[in-house]
Parts: structure tokens; C-alpha cells; sequence
């Protein structure tokens, strides 16, 4: 396959749940200059089956991967009626254009279109993709991977105030984020950009300008306040509220403060470690 222009390469934004990825899908969206839409879910499983389905007529696996999209529980977030109008448009499909990448590129481009939006380039920034990062890397090699980090017990405690995990799980799922990262975005043609969430709220306009010049983008300072519209799971969700409001560094930090020694205990012992393989330790956060 013939490897698509920097300009046309897909964005992921990669990392544990509430490490700032909607924010930056959020800014990024505001340029009009890629499109990204809410949270997929799917994405990376259905990458991971697509080999299996090798004896699979392309129609049924077409039908088959939008149901993916149709049945998941949080559908509704992509405010799209059906998916089924895709696979009706791509059940016949020349045998050349029967790919993986070209179905993607296809889906992106429908729900860019039902949300009025133009342009070719996509991005996904769902942090399930941790999950499934070795075969996205594998599928997409010369992709562009936004790494974001952020302190794992603030981490915890947005996810538990959030109400999506127990303090255990919460910290299990940043621990396993975190180390798919490391492990499988070494495989990666283009390097890498790693940001911390803490860098991103401290200094927004550097940091976002750096990573729109990373991204083959052109930076404007008012992206950075303007909210696009048709942001789907934004509006739906409490736990992304924050997003459409300036930015602001006041959530460094309340992982510290607000869980106590004993919520601290039902970490799993990975947990420390992890901290200071990512530049938490004690000595770095005594400093901050």
C-alpha cells in the first residue's frame, strides 16, 4: 500500500483515561483541520479481528464491523442515526479498495460528514485503544501518536470521582495504559510526541503549538478557547464538563490531597512503580 501524505496520516491520541484526551481532541477539532470524533470503543477490536474474518465475504465483514459500531452501549454519543448506510455504500466496493485501512478511512470520513465536517484527515482518542495498541501500531505504522501522561493518583481520583472505576481498578487500568504505551509505541515510524497533562493546563499555548507543529498543523492561539460544535459524549457526559472551559491547571494535584492512606492502600503494588517510571516519584513530586 502506498503510504499516505504526512498531511493525510490519522492522529491517535494515546493514553489512560482522563490524562487530557478529550481536551486535545478538543482543540485539535477547533482548527478545522482534522477531524476526530467521540470515543469509538471499537476500533481497535475490530483491528484485531479483521485477520480472523479472512474467510469472510468483504460485504459480510463490512455489515459485520458497522454493527460493531451500531450495537456498542455508548452509540448514541456519536449522535449518528445508523452505520448501516456505510456498509450499504461499501458492501461493493472494487477488490482493490477491500482493506482494513480503506473501511477506516470510509468511517472517518462518514462521520465527519454527518457532523458537517470537511476535511480528509482523522484522528481517534479513545483510551481504550491502550488495549489494542500493538495491533493499531502494527496496522498503522506511520501514524502520528500523541502520548499523553498525567499523574496516576489524580488519574484515580477523576476516574473514581467520575464514577467509571473503583480506586483498584482505576489504578490497574492507568497502570496497564501506561505500560502499553511504552511498550508497543516504540514500534512506530514517526517519532512519538509524549505530553503531560500537567505541561498541557500549565502552558497551553506552548504546549499545543508544539504538538499542532509535531502534527504537520498550523496553530492560532484562539483554538485554544474556541469550542467546536457537534462534540457528541462532551454534552452527554458530566465527567467531561471541564472541557469546553479554559483551561486551567486546578485539578494538578487533588489525587494527593484528596485520597486518603487507606483509599492509597487499595492500589495495586505495581502502582508506585509506574509512578516513577513516568516521572512521579517522590523527588519529582516534591518539586511540583
Amino acid at each position: 500500500m502506498k503510504p499516505m501524505s504526512p498531511q493525510r496520516q490519522p492522529l491517535f491520541i494515546i493514553g489512560a483515561p482522563r490524562s487530557g484526551n478529550t481536551l486535545t481532541r478538543r482543540v485539535l477539532m477547533a482548527s478545522g483541520q482534522i477531524y476526530i470524533p467521540p470515543e469509538t470503543y471499537v476500533f481497535g477490536e475490530i483491528l484485531s479481528r479483521w485477520p480472523k474474518w479472512r474467510n469472510v465475504s468483504w460485504r459480510e465483514k463490512v455489515w459485520l464491523a458497522c454493527a460493531y459500531f451500531d450495537r456498542h452501549p455508548h452509540r448514541d454519543d456519536m449522535e449518528i442515526d445508523s452505520f448501516s448506510p456505510l456498509a450499504s455504500m461499501l458492501e461493493d466496493a472494487p477488490k482493490e479498495q477491500q482493506t482494513i485501512h480503506n473501511f477506516y478511512n470510509k468511517l472517518y470520513a462518514f462521520m465527519a460528514n454527518a457532523h458537517h465536517f470537511t476535511t480528509a484527515r482523522w484522528g481517534d482518542k479513545t483510551p481504550w485503544n491502550t488495549t489494542y495498541l500493538k495491533e493499531i501500531v502494527r496496522a498503522y505504522p506511520d501514524a502520528y501518536y500523541l502520548y499523553l501522561k498525567r499523574d496516576g493518583l489524580d488519574v484515580v481520583a477523576s476516574q473514581v470521582e467520575a464514577g467509571m472505576r473503583d480506586i483498584h481498578d482505576s489504578g490497574q487500568r492507568w497502570i496497564d495504559a501506561n505500560a502499553s504505551c511504552l511498550k508497543h509505541l516504540k514500534k512506530a515510524r514517526i517519532p512519538p510526541m509524549t505530553v503531560t497533562y500537567e505541561d498541557l493546563v500549565r502552558e497551553p499555548e506552548d504546549v499545543f503549538r508544539n504538538i499542532f507543529k509535531w502534527a504537520d498543523l498550523v496553530f492560532e492561539p484562539d483554538y485554544l478557547t474556541r469550542v467546536p460544535e457537534r462534540l457528541g459524549d462532551v454534552g452527554r457526559h458530566g465527567h467531561h464538563a471541564a472541557v469546553t472551559r479554559p483551561i486551567t491547571p486546578a485539578s494538578i494535584g487533588l489525587g494527593h490531597k484528596n485520597l486518603s492512606e487507606s483509599q492509597r492502600a487499595e492500589l495495586p503494588v505495581a502502582f508506585d512503580t509506574m509512578m516513577e517510571t513516568l516521572g512521579y516519584g517522590k523527588d519529582d513530586l516534591a518539586r511540583r
